[in-house]
């Protein structure tokens, strides 16, 4: 079975009047809206105004800073082996001198022991070298000689006045031959008591002292090396601050090259910046400038010291570094920190200024409105430098004109204005 659906729909004198009715509505809606913007428009606008005057302000320059601390040590054992103890942790207080960690110090004090055994033994070779006999002996060889050069001589002599008389022919060839004879034995034995000296004279004079001598230095010098590796297995914190950075763990082999500990003297604090060449020239070390740590709040406005001023430009960045240093007497700076900067660069004399927030930007172009006869005047100004609250105005303005501080936000050109307080 088939069926049919019908839809309704209005007769087409109904649809008429409708549409007439919604055109009433709109020029109705449309007549209220002008009646209600020509009453806005009659109502003048309360504003607040300012007069342009002349005067003088300073240039200041702020950049961005990181906060370091002032001192940063990195502590490295000066012997290897198996860590014993741990004594501190990242964030921990310490003092100079504490004990950071400790390593296993037997095979240290077998060495010193060592050491030591072989020092004692050098000085007793040199105390020996030393003692009365020795200089018992060279006394004799000493006397030896000299017995041997006196009878060397005599010899010598009697030979020479027998050898006159011999040319004389007063005495015989025999006896001639005889004293020859005992002259050959003197020197013979001279030379033997002066090779015995000699001898002597090796073994327990200077060159003997100063060889044992040498021995007995170098020992005391392998003993000290030996009391200063033990005393090294001990790691001392190098100054009194916090400690930053550990990578060390008892148990583990450790070398003479590996970073165990960072310690920082955190009571003082630098704030790094880089700077351009047109502000880098207005800072000098020792100059004061101020600091704001916005992390801090409330705290964060400080005083610092300019500490150093680079005097080449980083070729990385064509920007200055420079370095302030703070206080942080208090503790409240933390290393890492972001701070600003700032400073005067130069000061601007008798120009006119504004507010800084009376103006607006149209199109690229700066404007103001003026309070000129109960209106408001839309007017295309040129500015220049800004110091954050006032900034120069180059042209569009005169001295004494009255620009809209407040308000100005709902204003348009020729708008009647209110001045009030």
């Amino acid at each position: 079975m088939n069926s049919t659906t019908r839809r309704f729909r209005p007769a087409r004198g109904a649809r008429a009047s409708a549409r007439i009715m919604a055109m009433a509505s709109l020029v109705l809606f449309a007549t209220s809206c002008a009646r209600v913007k020509e009453v806005a428009q009659k109502q003048p606008q309360a504003v607040s105004v300012t007069r342009v005057e002349l005067a003088s302000f300073a240039l200041e320059a702020e950049y961005a800073a990181r906060i370091q601390p002032a001192v940063q040590v990195n502590v490295i054992p000066k012997v290897g082996g198996r860590v014993a103890s741990v004594r501190a942790d990242v964030g921990d207080a310490v003092r100079k001198g504490q004990v950071l960690f400790t390593i296993e110090k037997g095979d240290f004090d077998a060495q010193l022991r060592q050491a030591a055994a072989t020092l004692r033994s050098a000085q007793a070779n040199l105390a020996r070298s030393n003692d009365t006999g020795q200089e018992s002996q060279l006394l004799s060889a000493q006397a030896a000689y000299d017995q041997a050069v006196v009878a060397r001589n005599e010899t010598k002599s009697v030979r020479d006045k027998t050898k006159r008389l011999f040319d004389q022919g007063a005495v015989s060839r025999q006896q001639m031959d005889d004293l020859d004879s005992r002259l050959k034995a003197a020197e013979i034995q001279l030379e033997a008591a002066k090779k015995n000296l000699n001898l002597v004279r090796d073994k327990s004079g200077v060159q003997a002292s100063a060889v044992l001598s040498g021995q007995v230095d170098a020992a005391r010098a392998q003993t000290d090396l030996a009391k200063s590796q033990l005393a090294s297995t001990s790691v001392l914190s190098p100054l009194s601050g916090h400690v930053s950075f550990r990578d060390i763990e008892a148990g583990e082999m450790i070398g003479t090259s590996a970073l165990a500990f960072i310690v920082i003297d955190d009571s003082k604090v630098l704030a790094e910046a880089a700077l351009s060449d047109r502000s880098i020239g207005w800072l000098s070390k020792g100059m004061e400038v101020e600091v704001t740590i916005p992390a801090l709040g409330a705290l964060g406005d400080r005083k610092g010291v300019v500490d150093w001023v680079g005097p080449a430009v980083d070729p990385r960045t064509l920007l200055y570094p420079l370095r302030i240093l703070l206080d942080n007497a208090d503790g409240q700076i933390r290393p890492g920190m972001i701070a600003r900067i700032r400073f005067p660069i130069e000061e601007r004399r008798q120009v006119l200024l504004i507010p800084e927030l009376s103006h607006f930007t149209e199109n690229g172009l700066d404007y103001v409105m003026l309070a000129r006869d109960g209106r408001a005047v839309k007017r295309a100004i040129v500015l220049g430098e800004s110091d954050g609250s006032n900034v120069e105005v180059l042209s569009g303005l005169a001295e004494g004109d009255e620009v809209v501080t407040a308000g100005q936000e709902f204003l348009s050109d020729g708008d009647v204005i209110k001045v009030v307080k």
